[in-house]
Order: C-alpha cells, then sequence, then structure tokens
C-alpha cells in the first residue's frame, strides 16, 4: 500500500498568529506546565520577509499575539518568506511546533540569560536551504552558524538526536563563537 498524503493551505499570518499559538497553548496545557511557568513573561518576535508577528506568553499559558514589533524582545527570530514555506510544509512543520512544546522552566531560564546571535541553516533533500536566525536579548554578538541537514535537524526538533551527537558525528557544523553555539545546546535537550 502507497503511503498516503495531503496537503493543507495556509497562509503565514494564519500560521503565526493562529494555528502555531493555539497549538502551543494545548500542548503547554496538556503537559501541565502552567505551575512550573508561573511567573514567566517570554517575549518573541517573528519576522518573516519584513512583516513582524509578535508574541507576549506570560505564565505559559496567556498568549498576546499581535502584527507588528515588540521593544525588545526576548528572542527575535528572522525567516526569510521561502525558508517559511519550506518550514511548513507538512514534512517539516513539526520543526515549527516543537519549538513551542518544549518550553519549560529551564529553557525559560536559558533564554532569559542567553545572549548573541545564530543562523541556523539546514539542507532540505532537493539541495536547497531554509535559514532561521535568532538573536538572543537583543545581542549581536557571539555569533555562531550552525548548518545540518532538514532530516536531521527534525531529529534533534523530535528528540531523536541531540546537537552534541550529531556534531561528534560530523552532521552539524558551526562556524564563529563555538562557546555561544554550544550554549544553545540546552535549548534543544
Amino acid at each position: 500500500m502507497s503511503e498516503q498524503t495531503f496537503t493543507i493551505t495556509v497562509n503565514v499570518k494564519e500560521l503565526l498568529t493562529q494555528f502555531i499559538p493555539k497549538l502551543a497553548g494545548i500542548y503547554l496545557q496538556m503537559r501541565g506546565l502552567e505551575n512550573e511557568l508561573k511567573g514567566t513573561e517570554l517575549t518573541l518576535t517573528v519576522d518573516v520577509s519584513g512583516t513582524l508577528y509578535s508574541y507576549h506568553i506570560k505564565d505559559g499559558v496567556n498568549f498576546d499575539v499581535k502584527e507588528g514589533a515588540i521593544q525588545n524582545p526576548m528572542v527575535h527570530l528572522a525567516i526569510p518568506l521561502d525558508s517559511m514555506a519550506k518550514l511548513a510544509d507538512m514534512g517539516n512543520i513539526d520543526l515549527l511546533i516543537n519549538m513551542q512544546d518544549q518550553l519549560s522552566r529551564d529553557k525559560y531560564t536559558i533564554l532569559s540569560g542567553l545572549k548573541g546571535t545564530s543562523i541556523f541553516k539546514m539542507k532540505h533533500a532537493d539541495g536547497s536551504i531554509s535559514e532561521i536566525g535568532a538573536t538572543f536579548n537583543g545581542a549581536q554578538s557571539p555569533k555562531a552558524t550552525l548548518s545540518l541537514s532538514m532530516e536531521d535537524a527534525n531529529k534533534v526538533s523530535s528528540k531523536k538526536e541531540s546537537p552534541i551527537q550529531l556534531f561528534l558525528g560530523g552532521k552539524l557544523s558551526i562556524e564563529g563563537e563555538m562557546a555561544f553555539a554550544l550554549g544553545l545546546q540546552p535549548l534543544f535537550a
């Protein structure tokens, strides 16, 4: 029997302002993190080729999503539209969704203190590359670029592999500040 697949069409605005926040809220509630994340305020801006979507997540469950910028987000993600299209493909959508599913008090604490910029380059089977830039707490440096296959990025996202395992196996390359890059690892553990 052949594998059956289907495609769902959703625009970027719906994906970022409705679908992902709703799913993230459901995941956090299912995991029972309301008490663990009480007292936290995570701010995030996602820049898709110049169009900004901002999130203010209080106590891990109260999501305020708006179009436009917010001042001094903890995390600023920059994603070119063509990369967003490839990441939103059904084969890779878990990479976007799992980011919210993995939020915990420990990861919040790490994000709060992290300063620097990382570029994640993920190579697709067709040879094209999706890129995500992440600036933490407004700091442009230190800076590191991490490159891996989309298949391996999905393995990290689903916790089937760790970035350290991929690095040691030659499947993840790092350019720039190695210490900063290694400091990102707990976000994916």
